[in-house]
């Protein structure tokens, strides 16, 4: 089903409708980050940093998958995290979509000329990094030669979609943040926790395509 050209067509023109946003992304979202989006005054701080990711479908071994990229080890707030590939607005970009496609070239080696576009989903700030990120949903009717960029990329995670929806992945998990240890919601794929702000935009798409299964 998911393959076919009818069901992709349905899933673009889904996307222009009205998104569930912060009411799907709540679903995975920690506490601490459902306290502060709930906060009356809370603003998305005018100097936050433009960004874009990919949400890449493509068919895998087990169906329909979404690539995720484990962080390589740096001097950041998200040093080895699991995230999807994006990053940055930069001055040649001309929209957020050439920067998701850009970075995704450029991080996992996927050429943006055969991405076809299928639209956005909600936007979402990040307090840690003061990014304002833009997801954009992308689809290949093949799956991709990667090619991981070590100096950003440790690993790829091929995360197949349907057992996503069908909810074995989530769950909570332990995870040490900002000299703390705390239970977050959580997909583990992999052995991979995925958590915080990707996880939160998982959420959003996986509620999207429940909808098209009329869940």
């Amino acid at each position: 089903m998911f393959s076919t050209q009818d069901w992709i067509d349905r899933l673009e023109a889904r996307l222009r409708d009205p998104l569930p946003g912060l009411e799907a992304q709540f679903l995975m979202a920690p506490e601490a980050r459902r306290n502060l989006d709930n906060a009356k005054n809370f603003r998305v701080p005018p100097d936050a940093k433009r960004s874009a990711v990919l949400m890449l479908l493509y068919p895998g071994a087990e169906g329909m998958c979404v690539p995720l990229i484990e962080r390589a080890a740096y001097d950041g707030v998200h040093s080895r995290q699991i995230g999807l590939p994006g990053g940055q607005v930069e001055p040649g970009d001309a929209s957020h979509f050439d920067t998701a496609l850009r970075e995704a070239e450029e991080e996992i080696g996927v050429r943006r000329d055969q991405v076809r576009v299928l639209g956005r989903l909600s936007p979402l700030y990040i307090p840690p990094s003061n990014f304002h990120v833009q997801p954009v949903l992308g689809v290949l009717d093949a799956r991709p030669a990667f090619a991981l960029d070590p100096v950003e990329v440790a690993s790829l995670i091929e995360a197949p979609i349907w057992p996503l929806l069908d909810g074995h992945f989530s769950g909570s998990s332990k995870v040490q943040s900002r000299g703390g240890q705390f239970e977050v919601p959580s997909f583990t794929i992999r052995g991979h926790v995925v958590w915080g702000a990707t996880a939160m935009m998982l959420s959003e798409l996986v509620v999207v395509l429940k909808g098209l299964r009329g869940e």
